[in-house]
């Protein structure tokens, strides 16, 4: 019983799929009838569009040739009542080309040109769902994108607000060692907090206000960049002891709510409150490291060298932004020994690092260890990691010229030692390892995937010997 209710609902669905229908397109004066299989013309009347384009009772549309529609995503005689009475109504001012058998003489194809004209607002409601966009066609689609630019630009010009955040802190033995997405100093956690503004009328002011003490931010139009285009501001908003507690056993979620109100010129305010986050990693290294300092050349100095050191400073980019900024030298314990020079900020974070002169003390031999001293405005200060350069005496000069060419040597002969020793070095790699590290001209060496990392004694640096190299 139960199998021959399903065997008649199989057969009720198959015969409710292959019911033909009808369908006529009064526009173009022709109708069609599709039984599941095939398309078939039943009806052409006197004087119309499909008379004129030669379409005869009896002819079978194969396909669309043009204008190319999304909807149409199965062959024509599987389309549904609907979608076929769409797909063969030529669309005003346009022309519908339809492959059929048997064709008109002299071709392959019918042209349907509608008599009917384009509307003066064809999109008066927009904009329009995915369905309906399917169903527009090449011309149609120009159409509607051009009428969505008319009414962005006829849109009221109301002020813009985007804002995105993602601030991340990582702490390691109880210390804070560096922060993604935004910045520190030894006193306040200053996330990044990005916004673009749109004001077409002109920016007026924007405010951010919060819950902490002192908080009070305002960009005016002179500190503003170019209407639209995103910048950054960065508040203290979390104590350093608030964040290092985090890892302490004691874990409170950091969060802040800001209030932000944007006038542009003439126009109502805008406010919106956002909600300020901050994750935190204990016990992660810092993937951010805070390297505001660069020194180019030279790079070695001779005693009595006049040259001055070029150094890339990039102290505005630094967040938050320093007040100022100086070049100074530190001893080997990190204190500072002499500052040398204020270093220039920069109009805004966006520019590009900056390019200073500074003359170094080469009275003596010695390694000059120079870093970047920042102010911020809560009174903290900051070093960067130091950055050396050596100044030698032309002897010890000579000593490093010697003990490179030594080095070169060694290398060689290493070399010349492997290429005797193994025809290919890599077939083995523990094997070669082992060799290589008994060697008596290696200081040290590695491998790692197909590659042989070694240092020559007297060598600064490891070479690298590549396996299945062209």
């Amino acid at each position: 019983m139960f199998l021959a209710s399903l065997l008649s609902v199989f057969a009720g669905a198959w015969m409710f799929a292959a019911a033909p229908f009808t369908v006529t397109m009064k526009s173009a004066g022709y109708s069609a009838r599709s039984d599941g299989e095939t398309v078939t013309i039943t009806r052409v009347e006197p004087k119309s569009v499909a008379k004129e384009a030669k379409l005869r009772v009896g002819m079978k549309v194969k396909r669309i040739t043009m204008p190319a529609r999304a909807f149409i995503k199965v062959p024509l005689a599987q389309l549904d009542a609907t979608d076929l009475q769409d797909a063969l109504t030529p669309q005003p001012a346009e022309s519908l080309w339809l492959q059929v058998e048997p064709p008109p003489k002299g071709t392959t194809q019918v042209i349907l040109k509608s008599r009917e004209p384009l509307p003066d607002n064809p999109f008066p409601s927009i904009p329009l769902t995915q369905a309906r966009l399917e169903r527009l066609t090449p011309m149609q689609s120009g159409l509607y994108y051009a009428r969505l630019q008319q009414a962005f630009l006829e849109e009221p010009e109301q002020p813009r607000l985007e804002f995105k955040q993602d601030t991340t802190a990582y702490v390691m033995k109880g210390k804070l060692v560096g922060v993604e997405g935004g910045g520190a100093t030894s006193l306040w956690l200053h996330p990044s907090l990005d916004m673009k503004t749109t004001c077409r009328t002109g920016l007026e002011k924007l405010e951010l206000s919060g819950t902490v003490k002192g908080f009070d931010f305002t960009l005016q139009p002179e500190g503003a960049r170019h209407d639209g285009e995103p910048f950054a501001v960065a508040p203290a908003l979390w104590p350093i002891p608030n964040v290092l507690q985090q890892c302490a056993g004691s874990p409170k979620p950091l969060e802040k709510s800001l209030h932000v109100k944007l006038t542009c010129k003439g126009k109502p305010p805008l406010e919106r409150d956002v909600t300020v986050k901050l994750a935190v990693r204990c016990d992660i290294p810092s993937p951010v490291i805070r390297q505001p300092l660069a020194l180019r050349e030279p790079r070695n100095f001779r005693v009595g060298d006049k040259t001055p050191l070029q150094v890339q400073v990039s102290a505005h980019q630094l967040i938050p932004r320093p007040t100022e900024a100086t070049l100074v030298e530190v001893d080997a314990e990190g204190q500072v020994t002499r500052r040398l020079a204020p270093l220039p900020m920069g109009k805004n974070a966006h520019e590009s690092s900056l390019q200073v002169e500074v003359p170094l003390d080469t009275t003596v031999a010695r390694t000059a260890r120079l870093a970047l001293e920042a102010r911020f405005p809560d009174g903290s200060t900051w070093l960067s990691e130091p950055q050396t350069r050596e100044i030698r005496t032309p002897a010890q000069v000579e000593e490093l010229r010697r003990e490179a060419a030594g080095a070169n040597a060694r290398t060689s002969a290493f070399l010349e030692d492997l290429d005797d020793k193994f025809g290919v070095p890599c077939d083995d790699m523990p094997t070669t390892l082992k060799w290589i590290l008994a060697h008596p001209s290696i200081e040290s060496a590695r491998g790692g995937g197909r590659k042989l990392h070694y240092k020559v004694k007297g060598s600064t640096d490891f070479h690298v010997f590549m396996c299945d190299y062209d």
